[in-house]
């Protein structure tokens, strides 16, 4: 399990900096030259794709950690009831008496 997660956390990583690469620095440096209405426009679809974003982290994180089995748990077998025996009388069907 160790590595399913590590595996996915490097594949958010992975987007998280190709989104950051791709689009974030871009829209940032774009914004310094851009009008109110464009640094609106800028602003309302960065937080629409970090949204998106971070739904997919927490979707990931429960699918990876299986959450829902708290939720949904899966019908068991009944429990078997364990026989207990009593230990002296066990004890003594096992002891073997000394010879005279």
């Amino acid at each position: 399990m160790i590595w399913a997660i590590l595996a996915f956390f490097g594949g958010f990583l992975a987007i998280l900096l190709l989104v950051l690469n791709r689009y974030l620095i871009p829209a940032i440096d774009a914004s310094k030259h851009a009008s109110f209405d464009e640094k609106r426009f800028l602003q309302a679809t960065s937080a629409l794709l970090l949204g998106i974003l971070l739904v997919f982290l927490v979707a990931g994180i429960m699918l990876l950690f299986r959450i829902g089995r708290f939720f949904f748990p899966r019908a068991r077998p009944p429990r078997t009831r364990t026989p207990y025996v009593d230990i002296w009388s066990e004890a003594g069907k096992r002891m073997k008496t000394p010879d005279e």
